[in-house]
C-alpha cells in the first residue's frame, strides 16, 4: 500500500513526517486498495467464459446497466479513461443509478477527493443503507481533512456490515490519526479478529501499541505481519521503530536497515536510523542519514542536522 497510487490513493494522510520531536512515536494512517473491482475470475481452460468477458467490449450499450457493466470492465482491466465515459454514460441515462456514482468516485479518489466525495454523497443519498458507499465516503472525508465525518461514516458502516474487518480498521486508523490510540486498538483488536491473517491490521496494531508504549506487543505485531508477508519495509520500520524505543538500538539498527534496503526513497526511514545513530556515538553516521532524509523532504531531518555538532 503507497501513496504512488494515493501517496497510491485515500484518508491517507502520511503522518510519519510529522513528529513534534523525534522521541515522538512514528504513525500514519494506511492507504486503500487500488480498486474496489477486481478482474473476473475466469476458470482455467474455459475459453467460452473468457469470450464471454470479452463480448461485452463488442457489444454496443444500449441502457444505463449496459454502460455499467462496461464500465466496470473497464475498471477491471486498468482502463481508466474508458471506465470513466461509460460510468458517466450510465448516469446521464439513469440519474438514480447509485453504483454507477460509486464506481466513479472509486477511480477518481486516486486523483481528485474531492469529485470523489461528491460521487459518494450521491451514492449514499441514493443507497443511504449500502455499507461499500458509505465507507468509502469515510475514506474520502479522511483524505480531505474531515476527521469527525470520518469516524461517523466508518461506525455506520460497520452498524450496516458488522463483519467486514476493513471497516474496523479504517475506523481505526482514524482514531489513531486523532491519538486516540485505545480506540484504534479496540478496533484493530476486531479486524483481526475477523481476519487473523491480514498483514496490516497487524502493522497498524503494532504502530498503536507502541504510541502507547506497549512495546512488547508492538514487536509481536510486526513480527507476525513479516512472518504473513517479509518484503514490506514498513513493517520493519514499525518493528524497528518499537526496538528503538525499548532501547534495543542494535536489534532496531538492522529492522531500519532492512527498511531501507526495501525502499530507499522514504525519508523517516533515514531520519530515525540517523537519530538512532546520533543516540549511539556515531555524528558521521548520523550526519549521513539526516541528509538523506532532508534531501527526500524531512524538515524535521533539516532540525535535527542543525543540532549535530
Amino acid at each position: 500500500m503507497s501513496r504512488s497510487l494515493l501517496i497510491a490513493l485515500c484518508a491517507a494522510i502520511l503522518l510519519s513526517s510529522c513528529q513534534s520531536s523525534p522521541q515522538a512515536p512514528a504513525t500514519e494512517t494506511p492507504q486503500p486498495p487500488t480498486a474496489v473491482q477486481s478482474p473476473p475470475a475466469q476458470p482455467e481452460g474455459d475459453s467460452q467464459s473468457g469470450a464471454a468477458d470479452e463480448a461485452i467490449f463488442t457489444a454496443v450499450p444500449q441502457s444505463a446497466a449496459d454502460f455499467l457493466a462496461r464500465g466496470i470492465a473497464h475498471s477491471a482491466r486498468g482502463r481508466r479513461e474508458e471506465a470513466l465515459a461509460d460510468l458517466t454514460a450510465a448516469i446521464e441515462r439513469d440519474p438514480t443509478l447509485a453504483e454507477a456514482y460509486f464506481q466513479r468516485g472509486v477511480l477518481n479518489f486516486e486523483r481528485n477527493a474531492a469529485l470523489s466525495l461528491a460521487d459518494f454523497n450521491t451514492a449514499v443519498a441514493l443507497a443511504p443503507e449500502k455499507a461499500e458507499y458509505v465507507h468509502w465516503r469515510g475514506r474520502a472525508h479522511s483524505w480531505t481533512d474531515n476527521h469527525a465525518a470520518a469516524l461517523a461514516d466508518y461506525t455506520r458502516a460497520i452498524e450496516l456490515a458488522p463483519d467486514v474487518a476493513d471497516y474496523y480498521f479504517w475506523r481505526g486508523a482514524a482514531y489513531a490519526f486523532q491519538q486516540d490510540q485505545p480506540a484504534a486498538i479496540a478496533d484493530y483488536d476486531q479486524a483481526i479478529r475477523l481476519n487473523p491473517n491480514n498483514p496490516d491490521y497487524r502493522h497498524w496494531r503494532g504502530m498503536a501499541y507502541t504510541a502507547s508504549g506497549d512495546f512488547d506487543r508492538a514487536i509481536a505485531d510486526h513480527t507476525r505481519a513479516i512472518e504473513l508477508i517479509g518484503n514490506v519495509p514498513d513493517y520493519y520500520f514499525g518493528r524497528a521503530r518499537a526496538y528503538h524505543s525499548k532501547g534495543l538500538l542494535d536489534i532496531a539498527l538492522g529492522d531500519y536497515t532492512r527498511a531501507i534496503e526495501l525502499n530507499s526513497e522514504r525519508a523517516e526511514y533515514f531520519f530515525w536510523r540517523g537519530i538512532l545513530f546520533r543516540e549511539g556515538g556515531n555524528p558521521a553516521a548520523a550526519r549521513e542519514d539526516l541528509t538523506r532524509a532532508a534531501d527526500l523532504g524531512s524538515e524535521i531531518a533539516r532540525e535535527e542536522l542543525a543540532r549535530l555538532p
